[in-house]
């Protein structure tokens, strides 16, 4: 076994890393046999992880608005009252 040549060498690797990739994702618990489900799988997680990061964003949005309008109105009070005073 020791005087492998090259091309006997790589065979014997790919043939090890794909055995112990199958192994890993049947632990995972994904279906090795319909990889083209399994990249519908993981496409749909990617929408849903988009999506996910876009109602963050604009409920961050949302909030600045509110204390934006918040903050304006009291500041409008303010001048309001003020001049209610000096008239």
């Amino acid at each position: 076994m020791a005087n492998l040549t090259e091309q006997q060498a790589e065979a014997l690797a790919r043939k090890a890393a794909h055995c112990a990739l199958e192994n890993l994702l049947e632990k995972l618990g994904v279906d090795t046999s319909d990889f083209l489900e399994m990249q519908k799988d993981f496409a749909h997680l990617r929408q849903q992880r988009k999506a996910s990061e876009q109602i963050g964003i604009w409920s961050r949005r949302i909030l600045l608005g509110v204390f934006i309008t918040t903050a304006c109105g009291i500041f409008v009070a303010g001048i309001k009252s003020g001049l209610k005073g000096l008239l």
